[in-house]
């Protein structure tokens, strides 16, 4: 079962590393587990995704699917989105070792675009209950378009856009 979480910070365009996605990296917090016994752990499949060239308000989604790796069962224990423009969806049961759980982005690009396109980073950081891994940070990236004849963000800002006349 999937549960819908949506968290209402601010939705500015950010820049993180293009080799985040080319070399499949993201941020991984372990701190020292003070859990006696056997613990789960989290092996992301990918944690960073390049959706490509969007139309402005167009919704996008990808999956993030991750295997428990552990000697124990874990679970998500919190997943929040950078921006209220993302909503995530996430596996509530406890996942077994050996199987696999889901983080889903659904990405609304409504506003967020320009005529040569806008790049839009984003991420959602899921905390995991029970395992060496605790917290994960999934990215994303859309080049988000705005119709033709729309006005560029240079405008909106008052500055000198020459292919927009």
């Amino acid at each position: 079962m999937l549960a819908v979480s949506m968290a209402l910070f601010s939705c500015g365009q950010s820049e993180f590393d293009t080799d985040d996605i080319e070399n499949n990296t993201a941020t991984v917090d372990q701190p020292k587990n003070t859990h006696k016994g056997p613990l789960g752990d989290v092996r992301f499949k990918d944690t960073a995704f390049m959706f490509g060239d969007v139309k402005d308000g167009e919704m996008v989604q990808h999956t993030y699917v991750f295997t428990n790796v552990g000697q124990a069962p874990l679970s998500i224990s919190n997943v929040t989105a950078q921006c209220g423009c993302t909503t995530p969806e996430y596996t509530h049961e406890v996942i077994a070792p050996g199987k696999t759980g889901k983080v889903t982005a659904t990405f609304n690009s409504s506003s967020r675009g320009g005529p040569a396109g806008i790049l839009n980073e984003k991420s959602i950081t899921v905390q995991f209950e029970n395992s060496k891994t605790t917290e994960v940070v999934l990215k994303f990236k859309a080049n988000v378009i705005a119709p033709a004849g729309s006005v560029s963000e240079e405008e909106l800002n008052g500055g000198n856009d020459e292919h927009a006349h």
